[in-house]
């Protein structure tokens, strides 16, 4: 059979598939939303020890880490924000809750799950690792920045707008929610010393991206609000030409200017096109935001990029 079959068939298995059971499992009530969040740090917390380990074992560690953190920082999480600032100023500035969840959920995209899970069905393992580099430093600015910027918008519509900010650093920055970092840092290290991966690892390595492709995505499916995509449609479909046009073609243009490898600058097309993450639902829902507006754009925005997005970036790459 050819590798475009067996790639549509992959995309069924571990995205389509996975994302209709939630639902179903949602609208049928089969399982509670404890359930689902369990599934999520069940993801987070164990699986990604592994994929993490493995991925910084297996990368050179080049100057092209560089590359991989400018555009996990800049291009698919700081540019959209600031793109998507005007827009929150003109019309939505005088709604707190609106503007938070609106501005917030520009800059998070769902890079390590299903970004990561696209780059191995269409790339193998080293593009699978190269992404989870760029989900690091995301998920460093996410710490360092989203989280904070959230708690602004809070503080800002509980006590008014003269309440003085004050970030809660240690349970923003310490959490269980890191366990991932550490075992990249214990690959990366593994990888300087070129320590060996045993024969056993790569079969490991492989089932774990499956696995927590079904445990990250199918809880994406039970949390789609199709209620909330058709209130806030048209407000999800303005950051649509960002995330598809904008910053896949500046990401082509970066990766063109700074490296011959035809492989990274796939990778790094591919991951700027990558819809809005869960995590844009589960900050707005932490910070009492508007989860309404990011769980429209993250829906609109990961229909695109499974129906459309994806399979042209496909058809180009064959």
């Amino acid at each position: 059979m050819s590798e475009s079959f067996y790639r549509l068939l992959f995309i069924f298995i571990d995205v389509i598939l996975p994302l209709t059971i939630g639902y179903y499992f949602h609208k049928y009530k089969i399982i509670s939303l404890n359930t689902c969040n369990f599934l999520l740090k069940l993801n987070i917390r164990f699986i990604m020890i592994i994929t993490g380990l493995g991925s910084f074992w297996l990368i050179k560690i080049d100057q092209n880490l560089f590359l991989l953190a400018f555009v996990g920082i800049i291009l698919i999480s700081a540019l959209p924000g600031l793109l998507a600032y005007p827009y929150v100023n003109w019309r939505l500035g005088k709604n707190i809750r609106n503007s938070g969840a609106y501005l917030l959920s520009s800059m998070l995209s769902n890079t390590g799950i299903l970004g990561g899970l696209c780059a191995y069905i269409a790339m193998g393992q080293l593009a699978y690792a190269y992404v989870q580099v760029i989900a690091m430093v995301q998920n460093i600015f996410t710490l360092s920045f989203c989280f904070p910027l959230a708690e602004y918008f809070h503080q800002k519509f509980t006590a008014g707008s003269k309440a003085k900010f004050q970030p809660h650093w240690r349970s923003i920055l310490i959490s269980w929610n890191q366990i991932g970092l550490l075992s990249m840092f214990i690959g990366a290290i593994l990888n300087i010393y070129e320590v060996p991966r045993p024969d056993i690892f790569d079969p490991i390595f492989n089932a774990s991206v499956h696995l927590g492709a079904w445990f990250g995505i199918l809880p994406v499916g039970y949390l789609l609000n199709f209620k909330a995509a058709r209130l806030y449609k048209y407000l999800a479909l303005t950051i649509v030409p960002v995330r598809f046009l904008i910053i896949p073609v500046l990401s082509f243009i970066t990766a063109s200017l700074f490296t011959d490898n035809a492989l990274l600058i796939s990778v790094i097309t591919l991951i700027g096109m990558c819809p809005i993450g869960i995590n844009s639902v589960v900050v707005t829902q932490l910070y009492k935001l508007n989860t309404s507006i990011a769980e429209a754009i993250f829906l609109i925005t990961t229909i695109i990029f499974i129906f459309i997005a994806y399979p042209i970036f496909l058809f180009l790459m064959t």
